[in-house]
């Protein structure tokens, strides 16, 4: 394995405390899905927005491993999937919790794992 640059690992650095501010959204609405509805769509909003504010920094600040570049979008493409599935689902006509938990379950086991490739990165 080639040894990171410079410019790769000073982005890491930075990368970290963005990325962290997701992962930490997504803890909490990973949680909020046994509590209520309004618990549900809180951290749905806190999620969309730090996933929002990542991927605002990461257009300023463009990742120089490119591998790494894809994870870090898979991760954010799926964070922001799961948000709006929230909080289209949850304030729809037709809420079928059981269905819409499924989804989300599948999209946070996702998030998960694409964490977990990114730790270890």
């Amino acid at each position: 394995m080639d040894k990171p640059t410079t410019t790769q690992v000073l982005w890491r650095y930075n990368a970290t405390a963005v990325l962290r501010r997701v992962t930490n959204a997504e803890g909490r609405f990973s949680m909020a899905l046994n509590v209520n509805e309004v618990a549900i769509l809180a951290a749905a909003d806190e999620l969309a927005a730090a996933t929002r504010d990542a991927n605002a920094w990461l257009a300023a600040n463009t990742c120089p491993d490119l591998a790494l570049a894809s994870r870090v979008n898979l991760m954010l493409d799926t964070c922001a999937e799961a948000a709006l599935i929230a909080q289209r689902e949850i304030t729809g006509p037709a809420f079928d919790s059981e269905e819409v938990f499924g989804r989300l379950g599948g999209l946070l086991a996702i998030i998960d794992f694409t964490s977990q490739t990114l730790d270890a990165w």
